[in-house]
Protein backbone atom coordinates (compact mmCIF):
# COMPACT_ATOMS: atom_id res chain seq x y z
CA UNK A 1 0.00 0.00 0.00
CA UNK A 2 1.47 3.16 -1.01
CA UNK A 3 1.88 5.79 2.00
CA UNK A 4 -1.37 7.82 2.21
CA UNK A 5 -1.74 11.50 1.17
CA UNK A 6 -2.79 14.11 3.18
CA UNK A 7 -6.05 15.54 0.94
CA UNK A 8 -9.13 17.11 0.36
CA UNK A 9 -10.25 18.80 -0.95
CA UNK A 10 -10.01 18.46 0.07
CA UNK A 11 -9.48 18.15 -0.16
CA UNK A 12 -9.41 17.15 -0.43
CA UNK A 13 -5.11 15.01 -1.65
CA UNK A 14 -7.79 16.95 -1.76
CA UNK A 15 -6.99 17.63 -1.70
CA UNK A 16 -6.97 16.12 -2.49
CA UNK A 17 -6.36 13.85 -1.02
CA UNK A 18 -5.60 10.19 -0.27
CA UNK A 19 -2.43 7.49 -0.37
CA UNK A 20 0.97 8.42 -0.53
CA UNK A 21 1.71 10.87 2.02
CA UNK A 22 4.07 12.66 1.94
CA UNK A 23 6.68 12.44 -0.98
CA UNK A 24 10.23 13.52 -0.74
CA UNK A 25 10.74 15.56 -4.33
CA UNK A 26 10.43 17.14 -6.17
CA UNK A 27 9.46 20.08 -3.09
CA UNK A 28 7.33 23.22 -5.03
CA UNK A 29 8.48 26.59 -2.75
CA UNK A 30 6.19 28.76 -4.15
CA UNK A 31 2.92 28.89 -5.86
CA UNK A 32 3.14 28.75 -9.98
CA UNK A 33 1.67 31.23 -12.05
CA UNK A 34 -2.35 30.99 -11.58
CA UNK A 35 -2.93 29.82 -15.06
CA UNK A 36 -1.13 26.34 -14.42
CA UNK A 37 -4.17 25.62 -11.52
CA UNK A 38 -7.10 26.80 -13.61
CA UNK A 39 -9.08 24.33 -16.13
CA UNK A 40 -11.19 24.77 -19.06
CA UNK A 41 -15.01 25.16 -17.80
CA UNK A 42 -16.74 22.27 -19.22
CA UNK A 43 -13.84 19.95 -17.94
CA UNK A 44 -13.97 20.53 -14.48
CA UNK A 45 -17.50 20.22 -14.40
CA UNK A 46 -17.42 17.18 -15.74
CA UNK A 47 -14.47 16.10 -13.36
CA UNK A 48 -16.08 17.74 -10.11
CA UNK A 49 -19.31 15.48 -10.59
CA UNK A 50 -16.99 12.58 -11.48
CA UNK A 51 -16.22 12.39 -7.83
CA UNK A 52 -19.61 10.67 -6.51
CA UNK A 53 -22.19 8.59 -8.22
CA UNK A 54 -24.56 10.43 -10.61
CA UNK A 55 -27.51 10.03 -7.97
CA UNK A 56 -25.51 12.48 -5.46
CA UNK A 57 -23.28 14.23 -8.83
CA UNK A 58 -26.49 15.21 -10.64
CA UNK A 59 -28.21 17.10 -7.85
CA UNK A 60 -25.28 18.50 -6.29
CA UNK A 61 -23.50 22.12 -6.60
CA UNK A 62 -20.57 22.28 -8.71
CA UNK A 63 -18.14 24.56 -7.59
CA UNK A 64 -15.04 26.08 -10.21
CA UNK A 65 -11.91 27.95 -10.06
CA UNK A 66 -11.94 31.24 -11.25
CA UNK A 67 -9.12 33.82 -10.83
CA UNK A 68 -10.50 35.21 -8.22
CA UNK A 69 -11.72 31.83 -6.52
CA UNK A 70 -13.97 28.83 -6.25
CA UNK A 71 -17.24 29.81 -7.85
CA UNK A 72 -20.90 28.33 -8.13
CA UNK A 73 -20.83 26.78 -12.52
CA UNK A 74 -23.99 25.06 -11.07
CA UNK A 75 -26.76 24.61 -8.38
CA UNK A 76 -27.75 22.07 -6.78
CA UNK A 77 -30.83 20.79 -4.58
CA UNK A 78 -28.98 18.33 -2.63
CA UNK A 79 -27.02 19.71 -0.52
CA UNK A 80 -23.94 18.24 -1.75
CA UNK A 81 -21.05 20.21 -3.50
CA UNK A 82 -19.02 18.92 -5.96
CA UNK A 83 -15.52 20.67 -6.64
CA UNK A 84 -12.13 19.81 -8.05
CA UNK A 85 -9.73 20.28 -5.42
CA UNK A 86 -6.06 21.93 -5.59
CA UNK A 87 -3.01 20.84 -3.73
CA UNK A 88 -3.38 23.58 -1.47
CA UNK A 89 -6.69 22.09 -0.24
CA UNK A 90 -4.15 19.23 1.21
CA UNK A 91 -1.88 19.01 4.50
CA UNK A 92 -0.45 22.61 5.08
CA UNK A 93 2.75 20.49 5.86
CA UNK A 94 2.80 18.50 2.57
CA UNK A 95 5.53 19.02 0.43
CA UNK A 96 3.33 19.22 -2.65
CA UNK A 97 1.14 21.83 -1.70
CA UNK A 98 1.80 24.33 -4.52
CA UNK A 99 2.03 21.27 -6.95
CA UNK A 100 0.06 22.84 -9.79
CA UNK A 101 -0.99 19.35 -11.20
CA UNK A 102 -2.79 18.55 -7.95
CA UNK A 103 -6.65 17.72 -9.10
CA UNK A 104 -8.89 15.71 -6.38
CA UNK A 105 -12.23 15.45 -7.88
CA UNK A 106 -14.65 15.69 -4.36
CA UNK A 107 -18.07 15.87 -3.44
CA UNK A 108 -18.40 16.76 0.32
CA UNK A 109 -21.52 16.17 2.06
CA UNK A 110 -24.16 18.85 3.74
CA UNK A 111 -22.43 18.48 7.17
CA UNK A 112 -18.99 18.81 5.61
CA UNK A 113 -20.23 21.44 2.86
CA UNK A 114 -21.15 23.49 6.14
CA UNK A 115 -17.90 22.58 8.63
CA UNK A 116 -15.00 22.07 6.47
CA UNK A 117 -15.53 22.78 3.06
CA UNK A 118 -15.54 26.88 4.05
CA UNK A 119 -11.90 26.01 5.31
CA UNK A 120 -10.80 25.04 1.93
CA UNK A 121 -12.36 27.88 0.22
CA UNK A 122 -10.60 30.26 2.50
CA UNK A 123 -7.29 28.79 2.05
CA UNK A 124 -8.19 29.21 -2.09
CA UNK A 125 -8.94 32.39 -1.52
CA UNK A 126 -5.64 33.31 0.40
CA UNK A 127 -3.33 31.49 -1.74
CA UNK A 128 -4.84 33.41 -5.12
CA UNK A 129 -4.11 36.49 -3.29
CA UNK A 130 -0.54 35.84 -3.04
CA UNK A 131 -0.14 34.95 0.78
CA UNK A 132 2.51 32.09 1.64
CA UNK A 133 1.98 28.88 2.94
CA UNK A 134 3.00 30.23 6.27
CA UNK A 135 1.00 32.99 6.06
CA UNK A 136 -1.89 30.73 4.82
CA UNK A 137 -0.87 28.30 7.57
CA UNK A 138 -1.11 31.87 10.02
CA UNK A 139 -4.65 32.99 8.95
CA UNK A 140 -5.91 29.30 9.44
CA UNK A 141 -4.63 28.92 13.41
CA UNK A 142 -5.99 32.00 14.00
CA UNK A 143 -9.31 31.52 12.54
CA UNK A 144 -9.69 28.13 14.12
CA UNK A 145 -8.59 30.02 17.50
CA UNK A 146 -11.61 32.32 17.40
CA UNK A 147 -13.93 29.68 16.26
CA UNK A 148 -14.00 31.01 12.61
CA UNK A 149 -13.05 27.49 11.62
CA UNK A 150 -14.57 25.03 13.60
CA UNK A 151 -14.16 20.96 14.26
CA UNK A 152 -15.76 19.01 11.47
CA UNK A 153 -18.99 18.92 12.12
CA UNK A 154 -20.52 15.29 12.80
CA UNK A 155 -21.06 12.52 10.10
CA UNK A 156 -19.05 14.48 7.55
CA UNK A 157 -17.07 13.30 4.26
CA UNK A 158 -16.18 13.34 1.18
CA UNK A 159 -16.66 10.91 -2.24
CA UNK A 160 -13.29 10.66 -4.07
CA UNK A 161 -14.39 8.09 -6.55
CA UNK A 162 -13.46 9.50 -9.75
CA UNK A 163 -10.98 7.62 -12.01
CA UNK A 164 -9.85 11.44 -13.14
CA UNK A 165 -7.47 13.70 -11.18
CA UNK A 166 -4.13 13.72 -10.21
CA UNK A 167 -3.72 13.31 -6.51
CA UNK A 168 0.49 13.98 -6.34
CA UNK A 169 3.40 13.12 -8.26
CA UNK A 170 4.04 9.80 -6.32
CA UNK A 171 0.45 8.45 -7.33
CA UNK A 172 0.41 9.97 -10.58
CA UNK A 173 -3.52 9.66 -10.90
CA UNK A 174 -6.56 8.93 -8.60
CA UNK A 175 -5.12 6.45 -6.90
CA UNK A 176 -8.09 4.37 -5.35
CA UNK A 177 -12.01 4.97 -5.01
CA UNK A 178 -12.41 5.50 -1.40
CA UNK A 179 -14.66 7.50 1.02
CA UNK A 180 -13.07 10.36 3.52
CA UNK A 181 -14.31 11.01 6.51
CA UNK A 182 -13.22 14.22 8.33
CA UNK A 183 -12.67 14.13 11.98
CA UNK A 184 -11.63 16.00 14.95
CA UNK A 185 -7.59 15.67 15.61
CA UNK A 186 -6.94 12.78 17.77
CA UNK A 187 -9.88 10.73 16.63
CA UNK A 188 -8.57 8.33 14.40
CA UNK A 189 -8.64 5.72 17.71
CA UNK A 190 -12.39 5.39 17.61
CA UNK A 191 -12.18 4.50 14.04
CA UNK A 192 -10.06 2.34 14.49
CA UNK A 193 -8.24 4.26 11.73
CA UNK A 194 -4.56 3.35 10.84
CA UNK A 195 -4.38 -0.26 13.03
CA UNK A 196 -3.65 -2.86 11.58
CA UNK A 197 -5.38 -4.73 9.69
CA UNK A 198 -8.11 -2.21 9.64
CA UNK A 199 -10.39 -2.00 6.67
CA UNK A 200 -9.85 2.25 7.72
CA UNK A 201 -6.41 4.28 6.75
CA UNK A 202 -4.85 7.16 8.60
CA UNK A 203 -2.23 9.23 7.70
CA UNK A 204 0.24 10.12 10.94
CA UNK A 205 -0.72 12.86 12.51
CA UNK A 206 2.44 14.50 11.98
CA UNK A 207 1.17 14.81 8.82
CA UNK A 208 -1.70 17.39 10.17
CA UNK A 209 -1.68 20.17 12.50
CA UNK A 210 -4.48 20.76 15.22
CA UNK A 211 -6.33 23.46 13.74
CA UNK A 212 -6.74 21.43 10.07
CA UNK A 213 -9.67 19.14 9.25
CA UNK A 214 -7.99 15.52 9.62
CA UNK A 215 -9.10 12.92 6.94
CA UNK A 216 -9.15 9.77 6.95
CA UNK A 217 -9.85 6.91 4.24
CA UNK A 218 -12.41 3.93 3.36
CA UNK A 219 -11.01 1.95 0.43
CA UNK A 220 -14.35 1.18 -1.79
CA UNK A 221 -13.95 -1.42 -4.85
CA UNK A 222 -16.37 0.75 -7.38
CA UNK A 223 -15.75 3.75 -8.99
CA UNK A 224 -18.69 6.60 -9.43
CA UNK A 225 -19.37 4.95 -12.95
CA UNK A 226 -20.10 1.54 -11.43
CA UNK A 227 -16.93 0.09 -12.55
CA UNK A 228 -14.86 -2.08 -10.54
CA UNK A 229 -11.69 -0.57 -8.93
CA UNK A 230 -9.63 -4.02 -7.82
Amino acid sequence: MKRIVSVLLGSVLTACSAAGAHVSTPVYATMAPLKQYLMPRATEIAMARSAAPSSISANAEVLILTKTGYAVAAKGTNGWVCIVERMWMAGLDDPEFWNPRGRGPSCFNPPAVRSVLPQYLARTTWAIAGDSRDQIARKAKAAYADRTFTDPAPDSFALMMSKAGYLNDEVKGPWHSHVMPFIAYGQTAAWGAGLRGSPILAPPLSTFRRYEPLTIFIPVHHWSDGSLDP
